[in-house]
C-alpha cells in the first residue's frame, strides 16, 4: 500500500523525489489546495475509502494518510 500511494503522490507533484512516511505534504511536495484535493479523491479511488474533510484537516504527512487509509480498511 504504501508504494502505491507513494507512486500516486509522484504522478500528482509531477516529481520523482524520494518519498518517506516524514513527507510533509505541502511543505516538502509544496502541494496546493487543489492538488491535494487531486490527490484525495485519487487514494478513496484506488484504496475505496472516504476522506472526510475532517480528516484532510489533520492530515500533513505521508505517514498521516496511509495511517488514514489504514484505519478505514
Amino acid at each position: 500500500m504504501e508504494e502505491r500511494l507513494f507512486r500516486m503522490i509522484r504522478e500528482v507533484c509531477d516529481t520523482d523525489i524520494d518519498i518517506t512516511r516524514e513527507t510533509n505534504l505541502t511543505f516538502d511536495l509544496g502541494l496546493k489546495s487543489i492538488d491535494l484535493l487531486e490527490l484525495i479523491t485519487d487514494v478513496e479511488d484506488e484504496f475505496g475509502v472516504e476522506v472526510t474533510d475532517e480528516a484532510v484537516e489533520t492530515i500533513r504527512t505521508v505517514g498521516d494518510l496511509l495511517d488514514y487509509i489504514e484505519s478505514q480498511n
